[in-house]
């Protein structure tokens, strides 16, 4: 049985300059690390990821990469894409070839779009699947300028109950979140955004699925573990939210450059239209992280998970 609470890195995924390829070799030596931190699973291909920036068979290949290096983590692979079909046929592979969760993100492209219109796409892709197939919805709006409301949760429960299995929700915005809680109480719920994750852990989410996971996987369990047995939470919460802090605004090229600082994975680049940290932002992340994590509290202290 897989585990589906707990905190889940959002992968990143590499490449080997940012009009290069994808680099499956430190995928997969990522995954060995993150197999050594005792986390619950991962997502791959969601934001953190670079997921819309792949093509189908690059995904496809991060897909295979993963799920032949999961061990026993659960793996959550992001899906979304721009058309119904492509989202689909993603899913589908997905699914057929061992994901345990798909996170699917509304389409991007049209704004102002009515809820009638993304109903039927989340619909279309549930009739799509198996029974057995876990949805995920992905609320990222401050991303995708289209955001998941209350009438599409409420539409998908009514509609397909044994597929609709929950909500990443990444706006953090408490009461976006709390209000999720509140009215879908039978879906699973996690937090995607690090600076409020103990607050959503107490609204209710079943885990946290988190860029600075990647690399600092303790400090994210560190909240978990303190709100699931009593400890210190502020202390926890505090660190990982000025860790979050530090990343905000260049998650995915501070995070690939601050890799080889940590960990014995070497530094990997985003893919255009993102840009690679130049060297002076790099030491200047260097000094931050430095500095905080020198102040972390035991329970997310470095070198433990």
């Amino acid at each position: 049985m897989r585990e589906f609470q707990g905190v889940f890195p959002a992968t990143l995924t590499p490449f080997r300059t940012p009009t290069g390829s994808v680099d499956t070799g430190w995928i997969k030596d990522h995954m060995r690390f993150l197999v050594q931190q005792d986390v619950a699973g991962v997502l791959a291909l969601g934001t953190t990821g670079e997921g819309p920036s792949l093509s189908m068979d690059e995904r496809k290949q991060v897909i295979d990469t993963v799920m032949n290096q999961r061990g026993e983590m659960t793996v959550m692979i992001g899906t979304g894409c721009v058309s119904l079909p492509e989202t689909i046929a993603l899913s589908r592979y997905a699914m057929e070839s061992g994901a345990d969760a798909l996170l699917v993100a509304p389409p991007f492209f049209f704004k102002d779009v009515p809820d009638s219109g993304l109903l039927t796409y989340f619909r279309a892709i549930c009739d799509a699947l198996p029974e057995a197939a876990r949805v995920l919805l992905y609320h990222i709006p401050q991303v995708t300028t289209v955001p998941i409301t209350l009438p599409i949760v409420q539409g998908l429960i009514e509609s397909h109950p044994r597929q609709f299995f929950g909500i990443k929700d990444s706006s953090g915005d408490l009461a976006t979140f709390a209000a999720f809680a509140q009215y879908a109480r039978e879906l699973y719920l996690y937090g995607g955004n690090e600076r409020i994750a103990a607050e959503t852990l107490a609204h209710g989410a079943r885990g946290l699925i988190s860029a600075i996971a990647n690399l600092f996987p303790d400090a994210v369990q560190a909240v978990y573990l303190a709100h699931r047995n009593g400890g210190d939470v502020a202390a926890a919460q505090h660190h990982l939210r000025a860790l979050s802090d530090a990343f905000t605004g260049n998650t995915p090229p501070a995070l690939k450059a601050a890799m080889p600082w940590y960990t014995s994975l070497p530094r990997t680049s985003v893919r255009v239209p993102l840009s690679d940290l130049h060297d002076k932002e790099g030491e200047r992340l260097r000094q931050q992280l430095q500095t905080l994590r020198a102040a972390a509290p035991s329970a997310a202290a470095p070198g433990t998970s």
